[in-house]
C-alpha cells in the first residue's frame, strides 16, 4: 500500500518513508513530528531531520495534511481526502474529533461569493479538557501543567 501511494507521486519506498506512512496510517489523530519520530524509529533507525525531510516530502505531494497548532506545534496526519475537525486540550494535549463539520455552509457561500474552488479547510480549537480543569485552578487553569 505505501510503494503504491509514493509511487503514484512520483516517490520511491524508502525504509524511512515506509516507516513515517505506517504511524500515519495507525494512528487517526494529528501528531507533531517528534511523535511521528519516535514511533517510527520503532521499526526503522533514522535522525530526526530525515523525520522532518520526510514528512516535508510528503506533504508537498500532498499525502499528508500539516497544521499549524496554536501550542506552536505543527500537527501532521495522513491526507485521506476526508477531513475531520479537532479540539486539543492546551493542558495535557488530548485530542477530540467532531463528528460533523460546521464549515461546509460557509466553504459553500465563500465559494459563491469570490468565485473559488474550495480545495480542503481546517479547523482547530483549542481549550481545557474537562479532566485538566478539576487540577487547575480556575484563574490559573491556562498555564497549569
Amino acid at each position: 500500500m505505501s510503494s503504491d501511494l509514493l509511487k503514484s507521486c512520483g516517490l520511491r519506498l524508502t525504509p524511512s518513508r515506509k516507516a513515517v506512512l505506517d504511524v500515519l496510517r495507525n494512528h487517526s489523530e494529528p501528531m507533531t513530528a517528534e511523535k511521528i519520530h519516535t514511533l517510527a524509529c520503532q521499526s526503522s533507525r533514522m535522525g530526526l531531520s530525515t523525520t522532518y525531510r520526510v514528512l516535508a516530502q510528503l506533504t508537498e505531494h500532498g499525502l499528508v495534511l500539516k497544521n499549524d497548532g496554536l501550542d506552536g506545534f505543527c500537527y501532521y496526519q495522513l491526507h485521506t481526502h476526508t477531513h475531520r475537525h479537532t479540539l486539543h486540550c492546551s493542558v495535557c494535549g488530548a485530542v477530540v474529533f467532531m463528528d460533523e463539520c460546521p464549515l461546509e455552509t460557509l466553504e459553500s457561500q465563500l465559494a459563491a461569493q469570490t468565485g473559488y474552488i474550495i480545495t480542503s479547510h481546517s479547523l482547530s480549537f483549542t481549550g481545557i479538557c474537562p479532566a485538566c480543569q478539576k487540577k487547575c485552578p480556575p484563574d490559573i487553569s491556562h498555564t497549569c501543567k
